[in-house]
């Protein structure tokens, strides 16, 4: 498995970091190095990144390093983890590192444990790669089994919940309890700043000597202070983790993390931008707003049934999957209606999995398997936590986003992508979330927040909700800003206090700027500069490099007004009048001028709707949530369903006759006479009853539709006509060209 360009940037950005940190002063200073260095970058690349906190140092244990890596859900953090593993190896100089890889939960640290001790998952062969297969992984619960060969022979790993550490009185736990199997290691360890037995220890241990050192792991650890990787943070590292860092003693600190807690120390933070770019999740994200959880139900199997169709033709093998959230006991609906539900819609039994508390039907089954049939999993928040299916497509909830605790956790389960790799067919890229809830607003705001809370986007995303196309370039012609280079003008300034105050009061004006190699700063501006700013950035220069400054604004200003265009430089084009000859008269050659010499009528267009003109299908919208940059986008359309037949009224021409009125109010225009566009209706209606059999109470539900296309049709048959004028009138052969030059127009 290849690293993709973000996680290499990653570790990169981290191997600077540590490496900086041993070399220099400290890891404050080699922060500082790598947050310049990246926004430096970023600033060539037209990207700049959100400001970030300055360094905050561990408590008691400032001169270890300490950073955070923020990922998106579906961004690769435990296999980063297990590189930061070989990475803190070399730089540290450990070839037989320690490693102490802190998760949230017990089932995340089985399923961690298990990936890293199974030889064939992509983890383990990453560590077994770089140590030459020589790693022990060890439970946190079973520790009493590393003996002192492991550690001067293995890289070893041992995985653990922050809840096995996280405890005020240290004797309730077993990693600060003394254990005789772990003497060997203390025989000729320096004993300074470790745990020693209390009296109250001693009293329940007659064995035990008071003021003793204790043989336990969390001294062992103390010692040999090892590589602390903390997979979650937001979860697991709380005020109390703190004192925990304390006793262990780590050499360094790496969190990996979507929403890092209070945003400190964030050496890099990986965009969803870069995720989509290297097909590691599905995106956009189409989710539709029901009435109720069964209408909810309902769309989740129809995208279930459409996309398995389309699976059928990939290259891979693809069963998608179907999260019902279901409400706890006591409210509707439970776990075992959505169930009947499904099986009432013929979903046969065996591909329904119920994953609860009480009920894992989950455990032990590989969803991967091409010949297991489970496409439905129905939980209540089971699945917050440990379970990965890159087959998972849909969400269906069946309650609002805003009271539904878990559906952001759920919600990530179906945006991973199968193999990491684009599917052919566009509809399987996407996610698709089904909700029983009916407004699209609500749904969007709602969205919004639990995206948030997965580490999506920062607090820009509020602002960015708009439907899609909307502000679209339209062409560097009509762009009223295209995207153009535009000239720089720079003034190198000394780097001090006082320069900086004064840039970042410019920095509304457009100033920006960036380190100098003499150890200055370069400040700069583009485009147009203001005579004020102008002066304010050169008295911050040098006295001797003001006059260069000033030449060099005035080339400036130059290429400035060089770029700019004729309308930009106030310039004024006269076009000449154009007028038109009709009838030995001359008019203005205007559309509407010629239109009223034309006798236009609806005769030549045609009255007959069909199939593909109008489709009598019931239109659904649809919400898409895609990016845009690092924006949330979101967009309605409109998806269909065929029409549901038997439920016409009877035929009555009363009705009909109603309706035809109601059409000619609503495509009624000064230049259609009323006796004319009532009979082109009356034939519009019964071609639609007589030809393609509408009852006429379809017709009456589909008034808005139908009235719609047949204003449509109208303005197609007028602006044919406006054509044909416009053709006759300029460019036909009896249009012979004239001018005639009047001063006084």
């Amino acid at each position: 498995m290849e690293l993709k360009i973000y996680q290499q940037a990653v570790l990169d950005a981290l191997e600077r970091f540590l490496t900086r940190s041993r070399a220099t002063a400290g890891p404050a200073e080699a922060f500082a190095r790598e947050v310049a260095l990246q926004e430096r970058e970023a600033r060539m690349l037209g990207t700049p990144l959100p400001a970030r906190r300055p360094y905050q140092a561990l408590e008691g244990l400032p001169e270890v390093p300490y950073v955070c890596l923020r990922l998106r859900t579906g961004g690769g953090k435990t296999l980063l983890a297990a590189e930061t593993v070989r990475l803190w190896s070399e730089v540290a100089v450990r070839p037989q590192p320690l490693v102490l890889w802190f998760v949230s939960s017990t089932q995340i640290k089985d399923q961690t444990l298990d990936a890293l001790a199974d030889r064939t998952h992509a983890y383990r062969r990453r560590l077994d790669a770089a140590f030459g297969g020589r790693v022990r992984v060890f439970d946190i619960e079973a520790f009493d089994i590393l003996t002192p060969a492991d550690l001067a022979q293995n890289a070893c790993v041992i995985v653990s919940t922050i809840q096995a550490f996280r405890v005020g009185n240290t004797s309730g736990r077993r990693v600060y309890s003394h254990h005789e199997a772990l003497e060997p290691f203390f025989a000729t360890l320096p004993t300074d700043g470790m745990e020693r037995v209390s009296a109250e220890e001693a009293a329940e241990h007659p064995l035990l000597t008071e003021g003793a050192v204790k043989f336990s792991l969390a001294n062992l650890l103390h010692h040999h202070r090892p590589l602390m990787i903390v997979d979650e943070a937001h979860n697991a590292v709380t005020g109390l983790s703190r004192d925990v860092q304390a006793r262990v003693r780590p050499a360094a600190v790496i969190e990996f993390t979507a929403t890092p807690k209070d945003r400190n120390n964030i050496l890099c933070s990986v965009t969803a931008t870069a995720l989509k770019d290297e097909q590691m999740i599905k995106l956009p994200i189409r989710l539709r707003p029901h009435g109720d959880w069964r209408s909810a139900v309902n769309g989740a199997l129809s995208t279930q049934k459409m996309l398995e169709e389309k699976a059928k033709r990939d290259k891979d093998h693809i069963r998608p999957v179907v999260l019902y959230q279901a409400q706890r006991k006591g409210r509707e609906p439970s776990v075992e209606q959505i169930r009947d539900y499904l099986v009432e819609r013929l979903v046969p039994p065996a591909w329904i999995k119920i994953a609860t508390g009480d009920q894992r039907e989950l455990d032990g089954v590989n969803l991967r398997d091409p010949g297991e049939p489970t496409r439905h999993v129905i939980t209540v928040q089971a699945l917050r936590e440990g379970w990965d299916c890159p087959s998972a497509y849909v969400l269906c909830a069946t309650q609002k986003l805003r009271s539904a605790t878990a559906v952001e956790q759920l919600l990530g389960r179906v945006l991973r992508m199968p193999y990491a790799e684009r599917r052919k067919d566009p509809a399987l890229n996407m996610a698709y979330a089904h909700v029983s809830e009916p407004e699209f607003n609500e749904t969007a705001e709602a969205l919004t927040d639990k995206l948030v809370g997965m580490g999506f986007t920062d607090d820009e995303v509020r602002g960015s909700v708009q439907p899609d196309g909307l502000g679209a370039n339209q062409g560097v012609l009509f762009d009223p800003t295209p995207v153009r280079p535009q000239p720089v003008w720079q003034v190198p300034v000394a780097d001090t206090a006082e320069t900086r105050g004064v840039l970042r009061d410019l920095a509304e004006a457009g100033v920006e700027w960036t380190p100098a190699p003499d150890g200055g700063l370069s400040a700069g501006i583009k485009g147009e500069v203001a005579e004020a700013v102008a002066e304010r950035l050169i008295a911050l220069a040098p006295e001797a490099d003001r006059p260069v400054a000033r030449a060099a604004l005035v080339k400036h200003h130059a290429k400035v007004e060089q770029r700019r265009s004729l309308a930009e430089g106030g310039a004024v084009i006269d076009v000449p009048l154009l007028f038109a000859e009709v009838g030995g008269e001359l008019l203005p050659a205007d559309t509407d001028s010629l239109m009223e010499l034309s006798d236009w009528t609806l005769s030549e267009a045609s009255a007959c709707l069909e199939e593909a003109d109008l489709s009598f299908h019931r239109a659904d919208e649809v919400m898409q949530i895609d990016l845009d940059g690092e924006k949330l986008v979101y967009s309605r359309m409109t998806v269909t369903q065929p029409r549901l037949s038997g439920l016409g009224a009877v035929d009555d021409d009363h009705l009909a006759a109603t309706l035809i009125q109601w059409l000619e109010r609503a495509c009624r225009a000064p230049d259609l006479p009323q006796d004319q566009l009532r009979g082109w209706l009356s034939a519009a209606v019964a071609y639609l009853r007589s030809r393609r059999g509408m009852s006429v109470q379809t017709l009456v539900e589909w008034q808005d539709a139908l009235s719609a296309k047949l204003r449509q049709r109208i303005a197609e048959q007028r602006e044919a006509a406006r054509r044909q004028v416009r053709q006759a009138a300029l460019l036909d052969e009896g249009a012979a060209p004239k001018v005639v030059f009047d001063p006084m127009v």
